[in-house]
């Protein structure tokens, strides 16, 4: 079997690809290692430059939406009222009509297909499929874009290094009595974790309170606590191990002459302040197409997401050194007019607007110099691996 491009995960950002690349007339298909489309739920918060990236939001896949931001410390709290809200997505939704979109523009999903040989051929990349244990498929592409995930194969078999993980488990609750359904709130507590718990609103009476944590710690356990402590109860549990950002990592190689592209979670386009990925993940595929359709050097196709990824990188490299005394303060020097900035710029468009806060407020730099100055901690993991085996979740969690 001959294609042009040849996508391995039916991923949110491999199926956008494969729609571009559709639209472009290249005979794209997505080889899915699933039988059907059967991700687990999971609720996400994504920033409004999600439009600017996909277009329309498909309204079946959007919950809710959060105009309000609240920021927690032990002793300090801050609101942010956005200038566009948040938008609340379901992810399994999200990828359903992602799929269809790029099905109508011609693109073709193969599923039940386990990718287990990827090397150089005469002819393009050579790609060996298990289908149903004893049937196997072959297949040779000009192209391959590796859309499989945090433990990708694609990038172990063209030798790029797997990006570093993090865990994140969130409870499906009810809201608190009184709770406003416009507020998405996070809470800092270094002693817990050096990332932060949430609460974010699905609905005007549910939501999802989470928290993040290095793979391999009880992420569980240190989320039941926090529930207790807020007087919530877990009614449905969501988890997922999710790749994050190193500089280090290329999204891009080469089997013999076929050019390689990873995207999303395989390529580690998570912002590692916020551990979110989807618009960053949908840039990385905008990238790969350019260099596919137009001949694009990766490097400069990936500039402008490049950009705001190492920005985060080098933002939680400062805050692994804050302790809650550092979060009090981080809180009470956010002024009236730095509020107003962080209204108007959202979580995935800082890389061009953030030298604007020392001058609107210059007690935030002084803070930042001070972390770095006396700060005798930095846990954020600096090398990301090249090999690695699959772990499992605990058991006690379904893992998707």
């Amino acid at each position: 079997m001959y294609v042009d491009i040849a996508i391995i995960g039916a991923s949110s950002a491999g199926l956008f690809a494969a729609e571009r690349l559709a639209k472009a007339g290249r005979n794209v298909v997505v080889f899915e290692r699933q039988k059907t489309l059967n991700h687990a739920r999971r609720t996400y918060i994504i920033t409004p430059q999600l439009r600017h990236v996909i277009g329309e939001v498909p309204p079946s896949a959007t919950l809710h939406k959060t105009p309000l931001l609240e920021l927690c410390s032990p002793t300090g709290t801050a609101r942010v009222l956005l200038q566009d809200p948040d938008l609340i997505v379901e992810r399994h939704e999200l990828i359903t009509r992602l799929a269809e979109r790029a099905e109508r523009a011609g693109a073709t999903i193969a599923y039940g297909c386990h990718l287990v040989g990827l090397a150089p051929g005469t002819q393009g990349a050579e790609l060996r499929f298990d289908l149903h244990g004893d049937t196997s498929l072959a297949v040779c592409a000009n192209s391959v874009i590796g859309a499989d995930g945090a433990f990708s194969a694609v990038a172990q078999a063209v030798g790029l290094p797997r990006p570093p993980l993090v865990q994140i488990v969130q409870a499906e609750v009810a809201l608190p009595p009184g709770y406003d359904p416009r507020v998405t709130r996070v809470w800092f507590d270094a002693a817990a974790t050096r990332y932060f718990y949430w609460l974010i609103p699905e609905s005007n009476t549910h939501g999802v309170l989470g928290v993040i944590t290095d793979a391999g710690d009880r992420t569980r356990d240190l989320l039941d606590s926090f529930l207790r402590h807020q007087g919530m109860t877990a009614l449905a549990y969501q988890a997922s191990h999710v790749a994050m950002y190193h500089p280090s990592l290329r999204a891009w190689g080469h089997l013999g002459q076929t050019p390689v592209f990873l995207v999303g979670d395989a390529a580690g386009q998570v912002k590692v302040t916020t551990v979110g990925g989807t618009v960053t993940g949908f840039s990385g595929a905008e990238a790969a197409v350019r260099c596919i359709l137009e001949g694009t050097h990766p490097k400069r196709a990936l500039a402008s997401v490049t950009r705001e990824l190492d920005l985060h990188w080098w933002l939680r490299r400062l805050v692994e050194r804050f302790d809650n005394p550092a979060y009090d303060r981080l809180l009470a020097h956010l002024s009236p007019t730095l509020l107003a900035f962080l209204a108007r710029h959202n979580r995935d468009e800082m890389s061009s607007a953030i030298w604007q806060v020392p001058f609107l407020r210059p007690q935030i730099l002084g803070l930042g110099l001070a972390a770095l100055l006396w700060g005798d901690k930095e846990k954020i993991e600096l090398r990301p691996r090249h090999s690695e085996k699959h772990t499992s979740m605990p058991t006690h969690i379904a893992a998707d």
